[in-house]
């Protein structure tokens, strides 16, 4: 048993604040991401070929960095490591050319994508001592680069090219062959030639940049929305110096002063995601007058797709508002108005607003998905539950009412939602799918939340009659009791998916004593690097491990109880991408990986916002804090400390910030909680329970058991004061 003491202790704001000012307090900003200055300068260089003084480009220090290319010599280049992921426009500072150089400037999230090696045939037979070698392509080749020959069945021959004529598809290489060729030889170069990870098209910005200067002076580049590492390559006879190489920053630069909330615990794997998560959606924002365009916005990826998707706003928002606070709210707002600018008529929103940007930088509307359509509505009530903004939702209900609509017409007379949908893993699911049914129920009871707080009761009524009948069928017709947990669909029974028994746990559909049982099964999905999303399933590029589906699964671990479970996934998922020593870190959370923990193609986005679930959860299910009326008007702190030592943090709302911090000892059994908010946000315990301010002293019981939440889940839904006062417990 734990005896937990609450006294309520009315406090001058100066009495507060003493509470959270340790020694350690301020550590949590140490682990900010986000440029000091928005001049960018690499912290690490190499240099190819002939380079003098390639460091000078890092210490800002000593003499002109030159580059200088020779006929039939290795062009010179610079490899520009930023250290984390950082987006804007290059440019070069130059102080001498001489010559007619060429240069381009390309960028990459990864290293190993800047360099991209040729790949291709010997389309007819070549014999011995042959120096000149047609080529099925000539595609990424580059003098001074080996060119490896390997014959089926033969011996590789390494040599090296000394010239190619891409137009004729012919290289030079040196010395001569020593054996013949046959036709069909695959061909392979290392390093490669340089080679840009961005999509273009999609993205509507990137690319090389090329430049031909005849004079010193600055060069500057075009938009590049996310990158690690820069290369510069001086591609054609010549010389340059250069006294600079920067970058001028062009996301949203957060310093710890623009954090409205923050976070800090005893597990600094745990910080290190919270700040990636922040940081991946400083990297994801659009600042007004960007590209071109007036209005900000949040983009899903820093690099690609560089567009507002409605799956992605469901991780985004409550991270964004959670840290950035007011500072985020407008990018949210802007977006959300592009999703109403864009419904269609019969009342679906597009699954991105703005996805296609080759004719036009605005981009042209997705209907991607019936079931994005479903996240865009509910992207709309976690705006509203986060800043408590009643006049744009209640604008906006006409709007969300006819996308409930459109929801409702895939539920069949079953009241099992059917729908050959992609979803997020881009696959289609037949018949009467587990994880659509359940979306569909989660749409139903946010907007009957939504219609009680700002709209029609009755409305509300209805949607939770139509939500109740769905789960009622989910759980008599899709639950599989031999395998212990929900099946994909009607068609696929067998078949266990991360997902669905996700949100099942999440949402209370699991048959009662049956959790572990799901726990299990869940777990049977998981590898060294996360859970995949089901035997045999995958999205489109091969990737199995979805950081989006992870997510829902650490929510259902810690919704019940299970906050070891919860937390090692997170660190199977997230450690990796935390780790400045793994090859793809970028300081941001990855889109996808694949079942050896990487990624399949080059344009995978390393700073994707949906993947940024661990920065919210930690603030809401390990430190505890949630909102549960608009704005914080009513809120709870039910932490799930499992075997953290402790931990701190502030949450912005609409009524003051919240603080709180907790010490845990698993082993006394001892827990500490601190609070600090508006006395606003004090007044009575919704329930049974009511607290006096002044120093009244109230003893509750509980059971320790799996978490101390459910001590604090006995009735801590308070609403709001405003003057400072603590709790502690």
């Amino acid at each position: 048993m734990l005896t937990a003491i609450v006294p309520v202790l009315a406090a001058t704001p100066g009495q507060a604040d003493q509470a959270f000012a340790r020694p350690d307090a301020a550590a949590w900003k140490s682990y900010v991401l986000g440029p000091s200055s928005s001049d960018v300068h690499a912290n690490r260089v190499d240099g190819r070929g002939d380079v003098k003084h390639p460091q000078s480009l890092v210490s800002s220090h000593g003499p002109a960095t030159t580059l200088t290319t020779v006929a039939g010599g290795t062009p010179a280049s610079v490899l520009l490591d930023f250290g984390k992921e950082i987006g804007g426009t290059p440019y070069l500072d130059l102080t001498r050319v001489t010559g007619s150089p060429t240069l381009t400037l390309v960028t990459a999230e990864a290293r190993q994508y800047i360099r991209t090696p040729a790949s291709t045939t010997v389309p007819a037979a070549v014999p011995t001592g042959t120096t000149q070698v047609p080529l099925a392509s000539a595609a990424n080749l580059e003098v001074g680069n080996t060119i490896t020959f390997t014959a089926a069945g033969g011996t590789p021959v390494t040599r090296t090219i000394a010239a190619f004529d891409a137009t004729a598809r012919t290289v030079t290489v040196k010395p001569a062959l020593p054996a013949d060729l046959p036709a069909g030889t695959a061909v392979k170069t290392s390093p490669g030639a340089p080679s840009s990870d961005e999509s273009r098209g999609l993205a509507g910005v990137g690319g090389p940049d090329t430049f031909q200067p005849t004079a010193p002076g600055r060069l500057t580049g075009g938009f590049h929305g996310g990158f690690r590492f820069a290369l510069l390559t001086l591609s054609t006879p010549g010389s340059v110096s250069l006294s600079s190489l920067g970058v001028t920053f062009q996301a949203f630069r957060a310093t710890p002063a623009d954090y409205q909330g923050w976070f800090l615990s005893s597990d600094d794997q745990l910080d290190r995601m919270w700040y990636s998560g922040a940081y991946t959606l400083q990297m994801n924002l659009k600042a007004p007058g960007v590209n071109g365009l007036p209005d900000a916005r949040i983009y899903d990826g820093a690099k690609r797709d560089r567009s507002i998707w409605t799956g992605d706003l469901l991780v985004q928002i409550p991270t964004l508002l959670t840290s950035l606070g007011t500072a985020g709210a407008p990018y949210v707002k802007s977006s959300l108005d592009t999703l109403l600018a864009t419904q269609r008529a019969d009342g679906a929103f597009p699954g991105s607003p703005d996805f296609s940007k080759r004719t036009n930088p605005a981009g042209s509307p997705l209907f991607y998905s019936n079931n994005y359509s479903g996240y865009g509505l509910r992207a709309f009530v976690d705006y509203y539950r986060y800043t408590g903004d009643r006049a744009y939702v209640t604008a906006a209900l006409p709007a969300l009412r006819k996308e409930l609509a459109y929801n409702d017409s895939f539920l069949n007379a079953n009241n099992l939602v059917v729908s050959n949908d992609g979803d997020y893993w881009q696959a289609t699911q037949t018949g009467e799918v587990t994880k659509y049914s359940i979306d569909y129920y989660i749409v139903l009871r946010e907007m009957s939340w939504l219609e009680r707080t700002a709209g029609s009761p009755a409305l509300a009524d209805g949607d939770d009659a139509k939500a109740d009948a769905i789960k009622t069928a989910v759980m008599s017709k899709l639950w599989n009791p031999t395998l212990g947990a929900y099946g994909q669909s009607s068609t696929k029974p067998d078949v266990v998916v991360e997902d669905a028994n996700a949100l099942a746990l999440q949402y209370g559909f699991v048959p009662a004593g049956q959790e572990a049982r799901v726990l299990a099964a869940l777990k049977t999905l998981w590898t060294p690097y996360g859970a995949i999303m089901g035997p045999g399933l995958q999205d489109p590029t091969g990737h199995t491990i979805e950081p989006f589906g992870n997510g829902m699964e650490t929510a259902g671990r810690f919704s019940t109880g299970d906050t070891a479970g919860a937390l090692e996934l997170m660190r199977r998922t997230w450690g990796p991408m935390v780790d400045k020593q793994n090859p793809l870190y970028t300081g941001a959370f990855w889109e996808f990986k694949n079942s050896t923990g990487g990624v399949n193609r080059a344009t995978a986005s390393l700073a994707h916002g949906w993947a940024a679930s661990p920065s919210v959860q930690l603030t809401e299910q390990l430190l505890g804090v949630k909102p549960v009326g608009a704005g914080y008007q009513t809120w709870s702190i039910a932490p799930n400390p499992g075997t953290v030592r402790s931990a701190a943090g502030a949450v912005p709302t609409a009524f003051g910030t919240i603080k709180t911090q907790w010490t845990n000892d698993p082993h006394s059994g001892r827990f500490t909680l601190t609070v600090q908010a508006a006395r606003e946000h004090f007044g009575h315990h919704h329930g049974s329970r009511r607290s006096r301010l002044g120093g009244h002293r109230q003893r509750l019981q509980g059971e320790v058991g799996k978490r101390f939440s459910n001590l604090c889940r006995a009735g801590w839904h308070l609403p709001d004061h405003r003057v400072p006062a603590l709790m502690e417990v």
